[in-house]
């Protein structure tokens, strides 16, 4: 039997290189220490943009799960972006196509919008 998770990699192509008992962990964990702080997001055309808070310790943990992602989704493509004058910082997270629906489907941070978080 083929499990939904298993279904959406197959049909798109993408898949991450954790699995079962680590790949809830790490989402998990995503989540609650990263995704949960997202102040917007924005739809890009390959893929989301998240913003966060401009100061510490925003771009340290932006580039910590950057390090760990690039290790078992390698085809994402992350960019760290500051805005001038102290501004926020946005972590664009962009793909090949099909990874707006993986993101939605496997990492489930699509719309972090406060109503969605309810």
């Amino acid at each position: 039997m083929v499990d939904d998770r298993e279904r959406t990699v197959s049909e798109s192509g993408l898949s991450c290189g954790l699995v079962g008992r680590e790949f809830a962990e790490r989402k998990e964990s995503l989540t609650r220490d990263l995704f949960a702080h997202v102040e917007r997001v924005e739809e890009l055309p390959d893929g989301f943009a998240y913003r966060f808070p401009a100061g510490e310790p925003w771009p340290a943990k932006v580039l910590e799960v950057i390090t760990a992602e690039r290790r078992c989704c390698p085809f994402f493509t992350f960019e760290m972006v500051f805005e001038p004058h102290g501004g926020p910082l946005w972590l664009r997270l962009r793909g090949p196509e099909g990874v707006k629906a993986f993101v939605g489907a496997e990492l489930g941070i699509q719309d972090l919008s406060p109503a969605a978080r309810r």
